[in-house]
């Protein structure tokens, strides 16, 4: 299989936190999207809305609110 490379937007603070990473945090950083992008585009519009709820879960529990969210978006 080969390699390709993919351009994406991202927050500011995220490719800071990304290019302040060693190169082992970015190869495992770079494995997690790529598994990400194709679990996205082999799901099916239920396990997709499936996924998104267990991710909305686990931002909850972990103190991800709607005014948290919001700020953070406004911050952009």
């Amino acid at each position: 299989m080969g390699v390709a490379t993919l351009h994406i937007q991202l927050n500011n603070k995220v490719v800071q936190a990304y290019q302040s990473s060693s190169p082992e945090s970015r190869e495992k950083l770079q494995k997690l999207i790529a598994l990400l992008v194709q679990e996205f585009t082999e799901s099916t519009p239920q396990s997709l809305l499936s996924l998104m709820e267990e991710m909305g879960q686990e931002a909850a529990t972990k103190g991800l609110t709607e005014s948290v969210l919001e700020s953070l978006l406004q911050d952009e």
